[in-house]
């Protein structure tokens, strides 16, 4: 707690990971030891020398640690996904509302959805957040629905969110779960009425994977995990020829770190050329 860690420490400390590790998780370690060394006061001692082994370290990766592609949700599953959930139950409504926003909108699914029943407004959004265009229920300056969201990955004093008109329409789906489970402006966004008791209960990230897996499941579709939904609307837009850096922008994505999720690249690479 009174001096740096030396530099050649540093070094050899992360040859050591080579061929255990991925690249990442090194890198995520030594970053680790840099936030102790702030926290304490200390100097960081790492050097070109450093990233050199980090780099060396990442491409001696063992294949056993290379995590595979996420799959994307698809246009497909979407469709079927609205073909399966009942309109006129609550739950499967909000469902269908947090499904097409999350894609078109390239969400993470933290964004909106609690992780528990015990919401949290300082990081989700609620029913106040929201503002429906004209066509879909909002005021008659409205051309294209807004959202906002308190607290992102990125944006921890918050940011709007633009939710443009696609074929299955994100801002009718929103309308319509308003007028189903009878949202107040104070009350979290995405939640649904019970069917028995007529409580408003979050929809949490497990309940809205289960009831979609459960649907593509049956027809034979590929399960997928939260951030399935980012990546495939990132995709479903390239393959639309919306131009990368207008998806970039609506996206919210600050690096070209989204290059590294592009699906369907023939097809993406088709509509731009």
């Amino acid at each position: 707690r009174r001096a740096s860690v030396p530099e050649p420490v540093l070094c050899a400390y992360a040859e050591s990971m080579a061929g255990i590790c991925a690249g990442g998780t090194a890198c995520t370690r030594l970053a680790g030891l840099r936030f102790w060394h702030e926290r304490q006061g200390l100097n960081w001692l790492g050097s070109p020398r450093l990233l050199r082994i980090l780099k060396a370290v990442a491409l001696a990766t063992p294949h056993a640690s290379r995590r595979d592609e996420r799959p994307p949700v698809t246009e497909a599953m979407l469709d079927q996904a609205l073909e399966a959930l009942d309109p006129d139950r609550p739950f499967d409504v909000c469902v269908a509302a947090a499904m097409l926003v999350m894609f078109w909108c390239q969400l993470r699914s933290g964004e909106i959805l609690s992780p528990t029943r015990s919401y949290d407004f300082t990081l989700l959004p609620a029913v106040k957040g929201l503002r429906l265009r004209a066509d879909a229920g909002g005021g008659l300056d409205r051309v294209t629905s807004a959202l906002w969201l308190p607290r992102t990955k990125v944006e921890r004093s918050g940011v709007w969110i633009w939710i443009a008109r696609h074929y299955n329409d994100p801002s009718f789906a929103l309308q319509d779960h308003l007028r189903v489970n009878r949202l107040e402006d104070d009350d979290p966004l995405f939640a649904y009425r019970h069917d028995v008791s007529d409580d408003l209960i979050p929809l949490t990230k497990s309940a809205f994977l289960g009831r979609l897996n459960e649907i593509w499941r049956e027809a034979g579709m590929q399960r997928i995990t939260g951030h399935s939904f980012r990546i495939g609307g990132t995709t479903a837009l390239l393959r639309a020829g919306v131009d990368p850096e207008v998806v970039k922008m609506a996206g919210r994505w600050h690096s070209d770190s989204f290059l590294r999720y592009w699906r369907a690249i023939d097809e993406i690479i088709s509509s731009h050329m």
